[in-house]
């Protein structure tokens, strides 16, 4: 698998940047992002085209995936 950088800014409440910096320091890491990256792995993601004509290649190739 290849590794993609995605920068994305997500504003927290004080209550959920509590969570994440006790999830961080209960399990030693040094950043609230590796915090949240090891918290989005608790997930499981499906992709769904929308808006596509379901007839169309790109659409069949994009189900492949």
């Amino acid at each position: 698998l290849g590794l993609y950088m995605v920068k994305i800014l997500i504003e927290l409440s004080e209550e959920e940047d509590k969570i994440v910096e006790v999830y961080k320091v209960v399990d030693g890491m040094k950043t609230k992002q590796d915090a949240i990256k090891a918290m989005i792995r608790y997930f499981k993601v499906s992709i769904t085209p929308k808006n596509m004509n379901k007839n169309e290649e790109y659409y069949k190739k994009s189900l492949k995936f």
